[in-house]
């Protein structure tokens, strides 16, 4: 009986765990409560998404368990990173939030003396602070356990492998050519610090009939090299035409 050969691929970020990445989860608890603790980072994680869905551009949540796990009392600390909000010109929908949720609307100017930027400023720092206050109370109240959400921001959207295929999702929502959108996030990812890098895309390209996959790749990618830190997202947009993946390298 002759054997089938195919291709054995492996996950980027879990084959280096021990060498440049670790777990997006860590924490101790006992056997009984392991598959407990897993459906409650999954629930975590799916209310954030869901909260932050209009206001931030997340790139990864990390959650890390005290070793009061064993106890009634535990505590959960959870450090979203997102895109710096100035650059996600979520603003104008901190306005909307606050006038449909209040009685009476809010200015952007309250007088010569406050300039534009700072009440801007401080509309979105309220804004984010709500959203969070709503995710402590919900979880709170599931889990009888307490958080401590903490916010770590990029400034530069083209540095992280999920915000860029975030970028390039919106671009082919969009209906831009699916080539014109993967040179537009390489050209702007050459002016940053990476020394390699390949983004491949997926599905019915350009809305054809039969789905095909296409990539591009600059610079250098030891994918093989245990030590070398590699940044690996995943992502899918949602077009006319279908659901096209979108899977983004970085060589740090």
């Amino acid at each position: 009986m002759r054997g089938i050969i195919v291709g054995q691929k492996t996950h980027p970020m879990g084959f280096r765990l021990i060498t440049t990445q670790k777990h997006l989860s860590s924490g101790y608890s006992a056997k009984a409560s392991y598959s407990t603790r897993i459906a409650e980072d999954f629930f975590i994680r799916k209310k954030i998404c869901e909260v932050y869905k209009d206001t931030l551009a997340l790139s990864k949540i990390e959650i890390n368990r005290t070793e009061s796990d064993f106890k009634n009392s535990a505590r959960v600390n959870i450090v979203i990173s997102a895109l710096f909000p100035r650059t996600k010109e979520i603003s104008k929908n901190a306005l909307k939030f606050f006038n449909k949720n209040t009685t009476t609307p809010l200015q952007l100017n309250s007088g010569n003396s406050t300039p534009l930027k700072d009440n801007l400023k401080f509309y979105v720092g309220l804004l984010l602070k709500q959203k969070k206050q709503h995710i402590i109370r919900a979880c709170e109240t599931k889990f009888a356990q307490k958080l401590n959400i903490s916010f770590k921001f990029i400034h530069n959207q083209f540095e992280d492998a999920a915000l860029i295929t975030q970028y390039i999702s919106e671009q082919l929502e969009r209906r831009v050519p699916y080539r014109r959108a993967i040179k537009q996030a390489i050209r702007k990812i050459q002016y940053t610090s990476i020394k390699g890098l390949k983004i491949q895309v997926g599905g019915r390209l350009n809305g054809i009939d039969i789905a095909r996959t296409e990539w591009k790749r600059e610079g250098k990618l030891p994918l093989h090299t245990l030590t070398a830190k590699i940044d690996y997202a995943h992502h899918q947009a949602n077009t006319i035409y279908g659901i096209i993946g979108i899977k983004a390298w970085l060589f740090i």
